[in-house]
């Protein structure tokens, strides 16, 4: 069913052709026919495809410009007829497919050049033909024009939108791998900590003899033990909250301080360097620092050993690191310390193993030299101050 507003524009253009068509004849102009019953017939025919412009643009603007143009050829006064099919055949070019441009323009062309050839005055024939076919071509051409702006526009809309997108999902992957660096820290920093409070709180509370420091000394042990499990569960609440800010970046310079926490636990530590020590980009210090860092807390809370071996190696192209312990071995407990190691490892291109080898556990890591230092750090290894920007 047509809209009722399209119902009054059918009405309102019909009107309005008769009563010009009527007034022209009763007035000063003159017209090559008088109006009569076809005259307004063909009005009528040409302005009711309106009331239908919505639902079926193009026939409604073939036939209008049809009947407009046939009225025009017979002389009739159809200024406003012409007028809607034309609009009408510009309108049909802006909701129809881009194929359907040359074609219509042909057909409005063509009945706009056969009718001002026919009705035309002195004027030379090609001369009535050009100016008909631009007449109904330009129409065309002008809805064409709107059609594609309006292309145009929609496409740079969904271009706009699809790299919006994009750039949700960089910044999601982005949280999500900076969720991932955190939980990876906590693990490290407060599992190896809470480990030897643990330990050395269990240690102490063996060798004294005051029943009073024995059971607060066994609280301690316990609280330890309860809040290094809860850490362990909060790792995934963590890795669905906000970033934090970055702490300051370990180095290997520092590695010694790993080791008191597992000599005050009771473990004979025996550490190596091996090559000369040289300047190292600032994922390779973290991932040094925390690889042996989770091993050694691995070894303080899980193997039962007596000593364990740390062994830093500096090569030609890579650095290697081994943590050898003597202590029960078997396959590693389930946890996040050794995904996280092999996490870190990987994320630098490097190489990483960990399991059982003789009587006790082996973590190997190998990590690649190539990244560049940073100057200030060429500056501390070889003793020259580094000199303020």
């Amino acid at each position: 069913m047509p809209r009722r507003a399209d119902v009054l524009w059918t009405a309102l253009a019909t009107a309005l052709a008769l009563a010009l068509q009527w007034a022209d004849a009763s007035g000063a102009a003159q017209v090559e026919r008088e109006p009569d019953l076809l005259g307004a017939l063909l009005t009528i025919a040409a302005c009711a495809p309106v009331a239908v412009r919505r639902a079926h643009p193009l026939a409604a603007a073939v036939a209008a410009l049809a009947f407009a143009c046939a009225a025009l050829a017979l002389g009739y006064m159809v200024i406003v007829p012409v007028l809607v099919g034309l609009a009408l055949c510009s309108r049909a070019a802006i909701h129809s497919a881009q194929r359907v441009t040359v074609p219509l323009g042909a057909y409005a062309g063509t009945l706009m050049a056969a009718a001002v050839t026919i009705t035309g005055d002195d004027s030379p024939v090609p001369v009535r033909i050009l100016l008909g076919v631009m007449i109904g071509v330009s129409a065309v051409l002008i809805g064409d024009a709107i059609r594609s702006e309006r292309e145009r526009t929609r496409e740079t809309q969904e271009f706009a939108q699809r790299i919006a997108e994009l750039r949700d999902r960089d910044v999601e992957r982005a949280v999500v791998e900076e969720r991932l660096r955190i939980a990876r820290d906590v693990h490290d920093v407060t599992g190896h900590h809470l480990s030897a409070i643990s330990l050395q709180a269990a240690g102490a509370g063996r060798t004294t003899s005051d029943p009073v420091a024995r059971a607060a000394l066994e609280r301690i042990h316990r609280l330890t033990a309860e809040a290094l499990g809860q850490t362990r569960r909060a790792l995934g609440v963590l890795r669905e909250s906000g970033p934090a800010a970055r702490a300051p970046t370990p180095r290997l310079e520092h590695v010694e301080q790993l080791l008191e926490p597992a000599r005050n636990a009771g473990l004979a530590v025996d550490l190596r360097l091996d090559g000369a020590d040289r300047p190292l980009s600032d994922e390779i210090e973290v991932c040094a620092y925390r690889v042996v860092q989770e091993s050694l807390t691995n070894v303080v809370r899980h193997a039962g050993a007596s000593a364990v071996r740390v062994r830093v190696s500096y090569g030609e192209r890579e650095l290697l690191i081994a943590v050898d312990d003597d202590g029960v071995g078997g396959p590693g407990r389930p946890g996040g310390g050794i995904e996280g190691m092999r996490e870190r490892v990987a994320i630098v291109g490097g190489s990483f193993a960990a399991g059982p080898a003789g009587h006790g556990w082996s973590v190997r890591a190998s990590l690649p030299l190539d990244a560049e230092p940073d100057p200030r750090d060429q500056a501390r290894v070889s003793g020259v101050p580094e000199v303020p920007p």
